[in-house]
């Protein structure tokens, strides 16, 4: 995906979605503070209908509205897993990720994947 693209993407976001939500503005505060270690990774696990999925190896995470936007680092791509009924469905290499803030249940500062 393009910065072009991804930029098109933000701005529909911006345009289409309600305000943010005050409480995301402390977390980015945080964030922003932990990530100034560019040696740092970040993962987020979130819901999704009946799944849980979990994505790794994000290197900037923002806000934008009520919508996280995980990126990996140049060059590099995030690692998603789908899980349901407690057991991995899918896995996925993605170049970007946007979230709804509302579904993230956590977001991890440098997480190590292991598989039993």
């Amino acid at each position: 995906m393009s910065e072009a693209d991804l930029n098109a993407i933000f701005d529909k976001i911006r345009e289409s979605s309600p305000e943010r939500d005050p409480a995301l503005e402390g977390l980015e505060s945080i964030l922003n503070e932990l990530q100034r270690n560019d040696d740092k990774k970040i993962g987020i696990e979130f819901e999704c209908g009946d799944c849980c999925k979990k994505v790794i190896n994000g290197s900037k995470l923002f806000f934008i509205k009520n919508f996280a936007v995980l990126l990996p680092a140049r060059g590099d791509c995030l690692f998603l897993k789908v899980f349901s009924g407690g057991k991995i469905v899918d896995k996925q290499l993605l170049r970007a990720i946007i979230i709804p803030a509302s579904r993230i249940c956590a977001v991890e500062i440098n997480p190590v994947q292991i598989d039993s």
